[in-house]
C-alpha cells in the first residue's frame, strides 16, 4: 500500500482528529520547507500550529478517558 493510501486510511479512521492532524502537518511542513522569509513570525506561527495541535489531541484523549461509559 502506498504512503498516500495509508495517510488517507488513517485520516478516515480518525475523523475527529483529522483537522488537528492537518494543522500539525501544516506546521511541520512549514518548518521542514525552511521558508522563513517572513522571519521569526513565520517560525513562531509554525511552532504554534504544531503545539496547539498536540494540545488539542491530548485534551480530546483526556476527555474521552474521563467520560462515563
Amino acid at each position: 500500500m502506498s504512503t498516500v493510501a495509508l495517510v488517507i486510511q488513517f485520516l478516515n479512521a480518525s475523523k475527529q482528529y483529522a483537522p488537528v492532524i492537518a494543522a500539525v502537518a501544516s506546521g511541520v511542513g512549514m518548518i521542514l520547507s525552511k521558508n522563513y522569509s517572513g522571519g521569526i513570525n513565520t517560525i513562531f506561527q509554525a511552532l504554534t500550529l504544531v503545539f496547539s495541535g498536540a494540545t488539542v489531541v491530548s485534551l480530546q484523549n483526556a476527555v474521552a478517558k474521563s467520560s462515563p461509559k
